[in-house]
């Protein structure tokens, strides 16, 4: 449905009808820098058909803005420019993924969001900036995806305070099971690169020659916060590898230290085990049998054994 539809002359918001016949008659009364710009969430194949007849847009553009499952692009036709972005919501270590399509026309912005996070605060931002609405559809464009890149370092952030708190547990004294929560992070975090990588060069573009010359400075600060975010998903996933392979390391070492512990433990029960034995044979010619003091002799003797060898293992740190 549409959900928001201005035209924008001079830079002030002029609110408009969003019937075929309204815009048609607006776009025809548009000069100079003055523009459309539409918002539409989870569009139905009709609307997306009307809207995209009265901007003449491409009918492969009109199909991907529909169907919400496009890799992060820029794509070029003849009369505007559809640029396919994802929208990232994070809670509870999960990273939820949205597209949002814009369509950048001469004298229009079509926005295209499917489910996530709305855009009204955006727009809003965008409003009152009337000197840079002035310069055209292009400023709006840069309030849209700045908005959506900024999230993309508040994702970054939060998702650092979540490996910090992994850090510390991974290394903390208590036995904690830390990989399953290594691996959700990392597959988050995989999800959260599909969204920021494939952007870093087309934005780059913007930035240097595909945009207007008064824009391109705005553009060259959303590359600055993408590359910004992008580095933050390399040290997240790097300091995950980092911290899964020192759990792994601890297992294996409390899983030696508790081989030792019962390797310890075996020995000393092989020590009376073993006395034990000799004397439970039963042969005739045995004078130890016959001896009034063999009994407590022989428990003196294991347990001075036992105490031998226990202080050996605990000396050695086996126990």
């Amino acid at each position: 449905m549409i959900i928001d539809c201005a035209v924008y002359r001079a830079g002030v918001r002029q609110d408009t009808a969003s019937d075929r016949a309204s815009l048609d008659a607006v776009l025809a009364e548009l000069g100079g820098d003055d523009f459309l710009w539409i918002g539409i969430n989870d569009p139905t194949e009709n609307e997306m058909t009307e809207v995209g007849g009265a901007l003449s847009l491409h009918p492969l553009a009109i199909e991907d803005a529909l169907k919400a499952h496009q890799r992060p692009k820029v794509e070029q036709y003849s009369h505007h420019t559809l640029i396919s972005l994802r929208t990232v919501i994070y809670s509870d270590d999960d990273i939820t993924t949205n597209e949002v399509n814009i369509f950048l026309g001469a004298q229009y912005l079509l926005t295209v969001r499917h489910g996530g996070r709305d855009l009204k605060d955006a727009r809003r931002t965008a409003d009152k900036m009337i000197e840079h609405l002035s310069h055209g559809p292009t400023a709006a464009l840069y309030a849209v995806v700045d908005s959506i890149v900024d999230q993309y370092e508040r994702v970054a952030a939060e998702l650092e305070i979540d490996v910090e708190e992994v850090e510390s547990s991974v290394f903390s004294a208590e036995n904690t099971n830390d990989s399953s929560r290594i691996y959700r992070l990392k597959r988050e975090t995989l999800e959260f690169r599909r969204a920021v990588m494939p952007l870093r060069d087309p934005i780059q573009r913007f930035a240097t020659g595909s945009m207007p010359s008064e824009s391109q400075p705005y553009f060259r600060d959303i590359s600055d916060h993408l590359t910004r975010a992008a580095d933050a998903i390399d040290s997240v996933d790097h300091l995950l590898d980092n911290a899964l392979n020192a759990h792994l390391a601890q297992l294996s070492v409390r899983q030696n230290e508790d081989m030792r512990k019962l390797t310890a433990g075996a020995t000393l029960f092989a020590v009376p085990t073993a006395i034990a034995g000799i004397y439970g044979m039963n042969f005739t010619n045995m004078p130890e049998l016959s001896w009034r003091y063999g009994y407590p002799l022989c428990l003196l003797l294991i347990a001075g054994l036992c105490g031998y060898v226990y202080a050996r293992f605990k000396r050695s740190g086996w126990l």
